[in-house]
């Protein structure tokens, strides 16, 4: 490999780690957001359906019995 070509790789590759590290900063926050507003819509869901299961009187004394 020419030492020139080197040269030129060792310039670049410090800004493309900058802005992977920025990429990847970006994408966790979104996951971020994403993910507590699931845990969210699955508690109301769970909520819900417990309140529903109280409220209609269905036992699950036998379920899960051999």
């Amino acid at each position: 490999m020419p030492l020139s070509l080197l040269d030129q790789l060792q310039c670049i590759l410090p800004l493309g780690k900058k802005v992977t590290d920025n990429v990847i900063c970006e994408e966790t926050e979104i996951l971020e957001k994403v993910l507590q507003r699931m845990f969210k819509v699955m508690q109301k869901v769970a909520e819900f359906s417990c309140n529903y299961v109280k409220g209609s009187g269905i036992s699950c004394s036998g379920f899960g019995k051999d």
